[in-house]
């Protein structure tokens, strides 16, 4: 069986509250579809994500998140793949006034059987 190997990214960013923040993850979706030439998001309003930890006294916190998913053809060791995710990571947290904004990168091989040739 056909497979590609792609880089999976996984990204949580705060539900947006104001015009503003929606500009802002309509700018990071349009960077990662250029980057990786696509993605996939859940739904901006309602928000259908929800993310929960413990803050640092034991409690548990909650947030509405934008779920944006997207695979790279880089490998995940690439230094632009790297480069990319640690600038958009700090400029989203700085846009969005967070501490911290959780991406993830995994390898993932997608199936390829039948797939039109380019």
């Amino acid at each position: 069986m056909p497979r590609q190997t792609l880089t999976r990214i996984t990204l949580f960013l705060p539900a947006p509250s104001t015009l503003r923040q929606h500009y802002l993850i309509d700018d990071v979706i349009t960077d990662l579809v250029e980057f990786c030439k696509g993605a996939t998001t859940s739904q901006q309003i309602p928000p259908v994500v929800s993310g929960y930890w413990l803050n640092l006294h034991g409690l548990v916190e909650e947030d509405q998140n934008v779920l944006i998913i997207a695979d790279a053809e880089q490998d995940i060791d690439d230094a632009n793949l790297n480069s990319f995710f640690e600038n958009l990571k700090f400029i989203a947290q700085i846009d969005f006034n967070q501490d911290l904004i959780w991406i993830t990168l995994h390898k993932v091989e997608r199936v390829a059987t039948d797939d039109p040739q380019p």
